[in-house]
């Protein structure tokens, strides 16, 4: 998602989303992440789970001549997603589709709902990754059940240290060659901005107020490539969107998208379509 910078050629950046993976072939165009500036979505970590457990979890996939998986997103109403920007820029609507209530991706034979428009923000920036925020309006409603459900946007920002989830069919190791088949979930704590700034600073990298980061303690768990627009959860609202960083589960927490930051932009432009 970010072009090469002189400084940084050496170092591995996270950029979410674009590296796509077919589902169960390994992943398109993978390339060492020692070798090669990429920002991807991100799950290390983490442990297996079930989508009844976070059924407003959702895989957005581009129509090829098989389903495959590029993105997560979060359902905020019947015919809304929430999703990151850099996951929508530069693709049309025709060819996106969404699978809710599955806790695989690897289930070919299920189409999921197809996308009639695609909005991400005006604002956003690919090389700052600034405003890393969209949605996807879909054609037909999903349909609520057990394993389908809404989350609520979360209004005002965590903690420092607050308990946060984030979920995800992203790779465990950014080294693999194919995202995990079944969906991952990863307990992170919010990080404190400043600090993050700080440390992201570093490698001449800004951390904006719309942004938000967490990560672990020890450093071993993460968002990976194939998580990205995903969910951050914390209190059972959707707090962050699964953004950026540099690697996965490096020194360097992983950097969201703050929905409190957002919620505005998002409700005005569901609006239409609730």
């Amino acid at each position: 998602m970010r072009s090469a910078l002189p400084l940084l050629i050496l170092f591995s950046v996270c950029c979410l989303g674009l590296q796509a993976a077919v589902v169960p072939a390994p992943a398109l165009n993978a390339v060492s992440a020692n070798t090669h500036m990429q920002h991807e979505g991100r799950i290390v970590g983490g442990e297996q789970t079930d989508i009844a457990q976070y059924p407003y979890q959702v895989s957005i996939r581009l129509d090829s001549s098989v389903l495959i998986h590029i993105c997560g997103g979060s359902i905020y109403a019947p015919h809304v997603i929430v999703t990151a920007a850099h996951c929508l820029k530069g693709r049309y609507a025709s060819t996106i589709r969404v699978v809710a209530g599955s806790s695989t991706i690897a289930d070919q034979s299920e189409l999921g709902v197809a996308a009639q428009k695609l909005i991400y923000h005006s604002g956003y920036k690919k090389k700052t990754h600034t405003n890393d925020v969209g949605l996807i309006i879909l054609k037909e409603p999903l349909i609520f059940d057990t394993n389908v459900q809404p989350i609520q946007l979360a209004r005002t920002s965590a903690v420092v240290g607050a308990h946060a989830i984030a979920t995800g069919w992203g790779k465990n190791d950014e080294k693999a060659q194919q995202m995990t088949k079944v969906l991952q979930a990863v307990e992170l704590q919010i990080v404190d901005a400043l600090q993050c700034g700080v440390q992201y600073a570093t490698k001449n990298y800004v951390i904006t107020e719309e942004m938000l980061c967490a990560g672990a303690e020890n450093g071993a768990k993460d968002t990976c490539q194939g998580d990205s627009g995903g969910p951050l959860v914390v209190d059972g609202k959707l707090l962050g969107i699964v953004s950026w960083g540099i690697g996965c589960a490096q020194d360097y927490p992983g950097v969201y998208a703050s929905v409190p930051y957002h919620a505005a932009w998002i409700e005005e432009q569901a609006a239409a379509y609730l």
